[in-house]
């Protein structure tokens, strides 16, 4: 008996592992020239899906997604996508960048994310999109978030309660001419609504007044127990 209880117990855990495996949120990263594409995802190193090599006349392609579980949440949204390039001395071109993840959470109320892009640039510019999809696929451009964000440039926007799961999406699109380079970051967060800042400001403004108050009691039987 004791043998077959151990056994069915194996058997469910092994269901529920292939089960989490399954349903484990995914990132994958795709970069193109229009000729060549190069892809990656995080099979290897949760959280993270990365290339490093050569992708036509970009000489130098690194690219790096981040996402859950190394940062963020299926309830909590933080996807960030790393890219250095540089082109050949006789030609550039234009590489598509897009970082792609699945398996977030519903919403049970409306969303506000945060799209932005920073970078340092030569002889070469790059422009940002970023989605969300309830089709939950990779990739997916379901529902467009941000569009053509350039440099040093963020976008907000607020969604209803969204019914999950879903993916998010973020396209960065690089020009490049000769002896070209560029470093740029870029992202999607969740980030608090403007409605909820007041209530976390009152709360922690709560916390401190306690703190004032406990710190307070303490002074005073300090100054009794000496007097």
């Amino acid at each position: 008996m004791n043998t077959l209880r151990s056994s069915l117990i194996a058997a469910a855990l092994a269901a529920a592992a292939g089960y989490a495996a399954q349903a484990r949120a995914e990132i994958f990263l795709t970069a193109s020239d229009g000729v060549t594409m190069v892809s990656a995802n995080d099979s290897t190193s949760a959280g993270t899906a990365s290339y490093n090599g050569t992708i036509g006349d970009f000489t130098t392609s690194i690219e790096t997604g981040i996402g859950f579980p190394a940062i963020g949440a299926p309830s909590d949204p933080a996807l960030d996508l790393i890219s250095f390039d540089a082109a050949t001395g006789t030609a550039g071109g234009t590489l598509t960048v897009s970082l792609s993840e699945t398996g977030f959470t519903t919403t049970t109320e409306s969303k506000l994310f945060l799209s932005d892009i920073t970078g340092n640039y030569s002889y070469s510019n790059a422009t940002m999109s970023t989605y969300f999809d309830t089709t939950d696929t990779p990739f997916g451009t379901g529902t467009l978030l941000a569009s053509g964000l350039l440099d040093n440039q963020e976008s907000l926007l607020s969604v209803p309660p969204i019914t999950g799961p879903y993916s998010l999406t973020e396209i960065v699109t690089l020009t490049a001419g000769a002896n070209a380079w560029a470093s740029i970051d870029s992202s999607i967060v969740d980030t608090p609504e403007p409605g909820s800042l007041p209530l976390l400001g009152a709360g922690l403004l709560a916390l401190a007044l306690l703190g004032l108050r406990s710190a307070m009691t303490r002074a005073r039987r300090s100054v009794a127990l000496l007097g």
